[in-house]
């Protein structure tokens, strides 16, 4: 009886320390905007805001912005650009370039270090066109690619070597969904009216 006990405790104890020893340090945080623009948020509230240009190629209203005054860095990670999209005057994404390997490893930190650990998944490619993953994990055969899927925003963090450039996009899942159906209906109009 004694024994049955002892062997209980002990592996009960394997158990969580195997569990344990598998999530991230540090608690996964999801932002719901960008800089304290909430996602959603509708661009003629925003003063400080200065248009680049129309997606002319797409048929999604999206209209890119630059911030007066932005800080061209996340931590010590130094960024060559910021571009806000906003898809029929709501903000859906941001997208940040940047260059160099030293500034790659500094942007990869900062990311990790906020959004949490990324784990190896050798099925990512197939899960991330059926949009069910919700773990970070990095795109195999794509050289420095990491992604985070949320409940409300994704990352997406690359980086090509040979270029040395890479770019960080955080997005809203919830407007960049409603851009896809609202695209999707419309391309149902345009059929039916042949």
């Amino acid at each position: 009886m004694e024994k049955v006990r002892i062997l209980t405790i002990v592996f009960t104890v394997f158990l969580i320390s195997c569990f344990t020893s598998t999530q991230p340090t540090k608690p996964r945080s999801e932002p719901d905007g960008f800089r304290g623009i909430k996602w959603g948020t509708e661009i003629s509230t925003l003063k400080d805001m200065e248009k680049v240009e129309q997606d002319k190629s797409s048929k999604s209203d999206l209209v890119w912005y630059t911030r007066k005054g932005d800080t061209l860095a996340i931590g010590k990670a130094k960024a060559e650009n910021i571009f806000y999209s906003f898809w029929m005057g709501s903000f859906e994404s941001v997208w940040i370039d940047f260059e160099g390997d030293e500034n790659f490893e500094s942007f990869k930190k900062e990311v990790f270090e906020r959004f949490g650990e990324v784990f190896e998944s050798d099925g990512v490619m197939k899960e991330t066109h059926r949009g069910t993953r919700r773990e970070p994990s990095p795109m195999k055969g794509a050289g420095g690619f990491y992604v985070w899927w949320g409940r409300n925003t994704e990352l997406l963090l690359s980086y090509s070597k040979d270029r040395h450039k890479g770019n960080l996009s955080i997005n809203s899942r919830k407007v960049r969904e409603e851009r896809r159906a609202y695209e999707e209906e419309k391309e149902k109009v345009k059929g039916k009216e042949f």
